[in-house]
């Protein structure tokens, strides 16, 4: 019987092999995101099947069905199936009905001076209470709505706490699932508005912080100048001491400026909280990048990104991001057809970065008339990596999620050619095989 099923495999199109630095074999398959570590033996048979498919391996029963339930062999046709699926899935995801993702800015205006920051325009207004009663409505049109996630945004939102407050009350007021995350400079997270993350459904923060002390003082600092490091770790150190049930994502925005400092903080971090860390509190590197430059000679590429992760394994043993594909299904805000972002007159984008751009604007809170559906097209459709053949045919395209849409669709209006691909695609072997190293180690 065995032999029967055997001749109907073939060797999977998403599987990779390779000897690691110890002349350990290891395979691993992007489809099923299978590992395997392999016997010396191994190698000749399976060189054997890549050069005729359908070999039988009667005779190797141990070594087939590790093959076979990895999905290293595959059923005929069973490779473009699972690219056809997967396209579905990830379709499905983005068109999805029953859930609502919002990212609010009630102000554009901003306590800190960035110096790399994107977000040029910081003028007022402020959100008012007629555009957040709209918002409600636009809310309440969404048919077969369960859930809503929002993102708190700006500008610096917690400049207008008391107008975050009210909108979210009345958000939570329509009784269906509510979760939100609050993106903040830290600086004015007192342990008053701690108080009141709880009861405002707030699950996860993220503040940033650029390196040591020095280097972030001189990166994040005040309008009209100031630092700002100190204040934000007390008041880190008030969320970490308090009954909040949340987690805190602790940004370090990395370039090739202070990228040497990103091992410091997560050391400092991890010192500091030690029953906390990895529960309460993460760190992560956040890659800078301009978004309209095709290169900055200071911002790392993808390739970048992958050494960056590699030196910092096997300098300081430190993981701040997966060194093990994972699949994703989340997608992003322009390519979600239920995903907006609000600006604070009520004006509705598909991008983070376009916040306070007239000619992104696809509509308004209050009318679901006269939208751009140009634009909205452009983001679901041209900026998504579904339709790149050349992503299709990667290796890496089960476990990518295609990049920024928004640096697709740049690159297609002036032809240019900003990095989109993950950080596993020029090391994905290094980092296999930290992965491997600290399983067995």
């Amino acid at each position: 019987m065995m032999g029967k099923e055997v001749n109907k495999m073939q060797w999977s199109r998403f599987n990779l092999m390779f000897t690691s630095e110890g002349k350990t074999l290891l395979l691993y398959n992007f489809a099923s995101n299978s590992f395997l570590q392999l016997e010396e033996d191994a190698l000749e048979i399976i060189n054997n099947i890549k050069k005729h498919p359908h070999i039988d391996l009667s005779s190797h029963p141990n070594l087939y069905l590790q093959l076979r339930l990895g999905g290293f062999l595959v059923e005929d046709k069973a490779d473009e199936d699972f690219v056809r699926i997967l396209k579905m899935n990830r379709l499905a995801s983005n068109y999805a009905s029953n859930q609502l993702s919002l990212t609010i800015a009630i102000s554009k205006v901003c306590n800190f001076d960035c110096d790399y920051c994107y977000e040029k325009n910081r003028t007022p207004p402020v959100m008012s209470e007629e555009t957040a009663d709209a918002l409600v409505g636009f809310i309440k049109k969404h048919k077969h709505l369960e859930k809503i996630n929002v993102t708190w945004y700006g500008g610096e939102p917690l400049l207008e706490f008391d107008k975050l407050s009210r909108l979210s009350r009345k958000m939570q007021a329509l009784k269906l699932m509510y979760d939100a995350q609050l993106i903040t400079n830290g600086y004015l997270l007192t342990p008053e508005v701690i108080s009141y993350l709880e009861e405002l459904n707030i699950s996860h923060l993220q503040i940033t912080i650029d390196g040591i002390k020095e280097t972030h003082n001189k990166r994040r600092y005040l309008k009209g100048g100031g630092g700002t490091y100190e204040r934000i770790m007390d008041n880190i150190s008030h969320l970490m001491d308090s009954d909040w049930n949340g987690k805190l994502h602790l940004r370090v925005n990395v370039d090739k400026r202070n990228s040497h400092e990103f091992a410091k903080v997560y050391e400092c971090i991890k010192k500091l909280y030690p029953e906390e860390f990895d529960k309460k509190i993460t760190v992560y590197p956040g890659f800078v990048n301009d978004g309209a430059k095709i290169k900055n000679s200071d911002y790392f590429d993808s390739c970048d990104k992958g050494q960056f992760l590699v030196n910092l394994s096997s300098s300081y043993k430190t993981n701040p991001l997966k060194t093990f594909p994972h699949r994703a299904l989340d997608g992003c805000t322009m390519t979600r057809k239920n995903a907006y972002v609000v600006g604070p007159k009520g004006e509705l984008y598909k991008c983070w970065r376009n916040l306070g751009e007239e000619n992104e604007v696809i509509g308004v809170v209050n009318s679901f008339t006269n939208w751009n559906m140009s634009l909205v097209a452009e983001g679901m459709i041209g900026g998504s990596y579904l339709e790149d053949n050349a992503c299709e045919r990667c290796l890496l395209f089960s476990i990518c999620d295609g990049g920024c849409p928004k640096m697709r669709i740049l690159n297609k209006r002036d032809n240019g050619n900003r990095d989109m691909c993950s950080y596993f695609k020029k090391h994905i072997e290094q980092l296999l095989e930290v992965h491997y190293r600290q399983k067995n180690c």
